[in-house]
């Protein structure tokens, strides 16, 4: 598939159909720690990357033939979904095809464009992100746009929450020494306290990240960010699942997931509902090969395309 990966567990969506909506790595920020990797072309100009049409048709031939389970068909993909000018066009048509939920998951940098606001409210989830709203600590964890102004972002951010009838789910990643500080908190505090938001998910550096020196926090960063954001604030980052979603999916759905993010083994096996005496034989057939490499990040192995 050219834009379409997954279904994926997420733990905010369930399985998730993912739509990769702009070319890798085009992006509004080049986030310290971002899986996919460092941000090649960085832009805040939205454009039509002449893909509508063929997001649109592989969709609907995806879901024609897919017998597992879709709980969302999310925007997301390589870099910033909302770049895409043709976001609410491509929603509105796969709408006509689906009654299953979208989700628009984004960084949030564009939110002070009007258009963008528009587009994204008629999205049945909503997964903004806000990792800082301290100067200092927005440039260094997520190395925005030099043109970007972070608190026209906080402020398209809120006004969208307050208009917004869908499920809105706030997420912030920290990284260890950079966002986490009692400052931080407080402040990423006063400005939640001005949303209307349904959940606040905290993430940390789970895999291997664009710049090595990101590290994550720990679980007593996690508990002081509890007492500092209140039951608001969501810690468990791993989704969980009793449901076994098999499929048939073979070489070329495994490198499609891996092009996106670096997988552990038994997340791929996961992902894509393969076995694991199915999976360990596409994996050693693509290590040998040569297509795919696995490194160490924290206590995990990380299989990843071979560049």
């Amino acid at each position: 598939m050219k834009y379409l990966f997954g279904p994926v567990p997420s733990r905010r969506l369930g399985y998730s159909l993912g739509i990769d909506m702009v070319p890798s790595k085009v992006c509004t920020f080049d986030c310290v720690y971002c899986e996919v990797g460092k941000t090649t072309k960085k832009t805040i100009t939205r454009t039509d990357f002449k893909n509508a049409e063929e997001i649109i048709a592989e969709t609907k031939e995806f879901l024609e033939n897919y017998k597992g389970r879709i709980d969302h068909i999310s925007f997301s993909g390589s870099g910033e979904p909302t770049l895409n000018i043709k976001l609410g066009y491509i929603a509105s048509e796969i709408r006509k095809i689906t009654s299953i939920p979208l989700a628009l998951i984004t960084n949030s940098a564009l939110f002070y464009l009007e258009d963008v606001r528009r587009e994204a409210i008629d999205f049945d989830a909503v997964l903004p992100s806000l990792d800082a709203v301290i100067e200092s600590s927005f440039q260094e964890v997520n190395k925005p746009h030099k043109d970007l102004n972070l608190q026209k972002i906080i402020d398209g951010l809120i006004d969208f929450s307050q208009e917004y009838k869908g499920h809105l789910l706030l997420e912030i990643l920290f990284v260890k020494g950079i966002n986490d500080s009692k400052k931080d908190l407080i402040s990423l505090r006063k400005v939640i306290e001005k949303m209307k938001v349904e959940k606040i998910q905290i993430n940390t550096v789970i895999r291997p990240p664009a710049y090595a020196s990101s590290m994550p926090i720990d679980e007593s960063d996690k508990q002081m960010i509890k007492s500092i954001l209140g039951d608001i604030a969501e810690l468990e980052l791993v989704f969980k699942s009793n449901e076994k979603n098999e499929s048939d999916a073979g070489d070329d759905d495994v490198m499609n997931l891996l092009l996106r993010r670096p997988c552990t083994f038994e997340q791929i096996s996961t992902s894509l509902g393969i076995s694991v005496e199915k999976l360990k034989l596409i994996v050693e057939g693509l290590e040998k090969k040569e297509k795919i490499r696995v490194d160490k990040f924290g206590n995990e192995f990380y299989y990843s395309v071979q560049k």
